[in-house]
């Protein structure tokens, strides 16, 4: 790093002695920071910057059709619900279940993402992989009279009030948050909004200063141990995880299929995981989202990296170079 200015930009300068000879193939990188997505899709559309990460849903149709821009996206990301397990109602599966059969996802990916993404009404396993399950794809299908017996079930025939946790600072979570809390509604949990700044809401997570939560996530890389960082309740706090929560069949489950490696017993263990984790409920998954970057297409040698490696794809900057 040759020199930056702290939140608005940094400048990378080729390593002449880097290990791998004739890499990186540009001399120079200059990263600038566009917190206002509209600002960061004007900068790429002007000419201001060659490159963008995060190209806003609503914008990725635009830069489709300009002919001097690639859009390179990739379904991988994910939204979701997270829960604080040390204390009721969410302590109690039957309540996360009824938050599972709660929201109608589609909602969320015409509204967040401009219909560029899919709902998820299981455990975010990727279809057409050994994995995917159809049955069990539909495990948290959108039914609110489920929920509303559910809630009954679990000792809340009247419903419950909570409050839910989200930021305001990027536009995908506070959307998902707000369809959320309506759906809530209609079953009869009363979800009060708490939206904070992106550092206020990880602070708050990694604490468990929330009822609920929404996130945005992805697994660690594309196979379904990869959802460990999502789905072991067992592992450290974090932000991107349930707080507090005890699944021990999904923990026991991810851990088996990590120590397997015959291909077919993995298969079924990792649908074994997913039934124990419909009924546990460690997340509630709401939808895949399209991940995009925006370039100019004189650029070659960077591409958009498959599913959840989405958000590694930066690692092959040192590889590209304008043609």
């Amino acid at each position: 790093m040759a020199s930056q200015e702290r939140g608005s930009w940094l400048q990378l300068e080729k390593a002449n002695n880097y290990w791998v000879p004739g890499l990186p193939r540009t001399n120079t990188i200059r990263m600038v920071v566009y917190a206002d997505e509209n600002l960061r899709l004007a900068a790429l559309q002007s000419g201001d910057v060659d490159m963008i990460e995060y190209v806003p849903w609503a914008g990725m149709a635009a830069v489709a059709a300009e002919p001097r821009l690639k859009l390179d996206t990739q379904m991988g990301p994910f939204m979701d619900i997270l829960f604080n397990g040390t204390r009721p109602p969410f302590n109690n599966p039957l309540v996360r279940r009824a938050v599972a059969h709660a929201v109608k996802r589609e909602d969320i990916v015409r509204v967040a993402f401009s219909g560029r993404g899919k709902g998820i009404e299981g455990m975010p396993i990727v279809e057409g992989t050994p994995w995917y399950d159809a049955d069990l794809a539909k495990g948290h299908a959108y039914n609110p009279e489920r929920a509303r017996a559910l809630l009954a079930q679990a000792g809340f025939p009247n419903g419950l009030s909570t409050t839910l946790l989200a930021t305001s600072q990027f536009g995908m979570h506070k959307d998902s948050a707000e369809i959320t809390q309506q759906y809530l509604a209609a079953i009869g949990i009363q979800a009060e909004l708490r939206l904070t700044d992106w550092s206020t809401r990880v602070s708050a997570g990694i604490r468990g200063q929330y009822d609920i939560a929404i996130h945005g996530v992805s697994a660690d890389f594309n196979d379904p141990d990869g959802l460990t960082v999502v789905l072991d309740t067992s592992l450290s706090a974090a932000h991107g995880r349930s707080f507090g929560l005890s699944t021990p069949r999904t923990v026991e489950l991810l851990a088996k299929g990590r120590t397997e490696f015959d291909a077919a017993k993995r298969v079924q263990i990792y649908k074994d995981m997913q039934r124990a984790a419909l009924e546990e409920v460690p997340i509630v998954a709401l939808a895949w989202r399209e991940q995009g970057y925006g370039y100019d297409r004189r650029i070659a040698g960077f591409a958009n990296l498959p599913g959840a490696l989405t958000t590694s794809s930066g690692a092959l900057l040192e590889f590209a170079a304008f043609a």
